[in-house]
């Protein structure tokens, strides 16, 4: 489906972001930054109803590009 950016009140515990394995944390001053590939629009909903679940301030929600790999070196 794509790439989203999730960004959340305050900083996650590594207990929380650890809740969502398939999307990677950057901490930065009073907020987390969570972002991953969400396979479909249920799972983007899911995620975001966990996060209210968990009494998590939601930001805001972007979708970008996902990230182009590396290409190998030689």
């Amino acid at each position: 489906m794509g790439h989203y950016v999730i960004r959340v009140k305050g900083r996650l515990s590594r207990e929380l972001t650890d809740a969502f394995p398939t999307l990677t944390a950057d901490s930065e001053p009073a907020q987390t930054v969570l972002h991953g590939d969400l396979i479909d629009q249920a799972a983007l909903a899911g995620l975001l109803n966990h996060l209210d679940m968990l009494g998590i301030n939601i930001l805001e929600v972007t979708q970008v590009p996902s990230p182009q790999p590396e290409p190998p070196e030689d």
